[in-house]
């Protein structure tokens, strides 16, 4: 679901041991986005910011 009217820095992403990218939604935090995954049942590897997230997005999509 796509948060309007929210700062998409507060979306936060989770990728999962399966390989798998995961949004988590809008949290204050990272502590806060990893118990949402955690909740989830979601073996995190990596947690990551809409703003981080996007900029990999970025790297990525230059390259193709």
């Amino acid at each position: 679901m796509i948060n309007y009217g929210k700062s998409f820095e507060r979306t936060w992403f989770a990728l999962g041991t399966d390989g798998y990218l995961v949004v988590l939604g809008d949290h204050d935090d990272y502590e806060a986005a990893d118990a949402t995954a955690d909740d989830l049942g979601i073996a995190v590897v990596w947690l990551m910011c809409g703003d981080d997230a996007a900029q990999w997005a970025d790297v990525i999509n230059s390259q193709r």
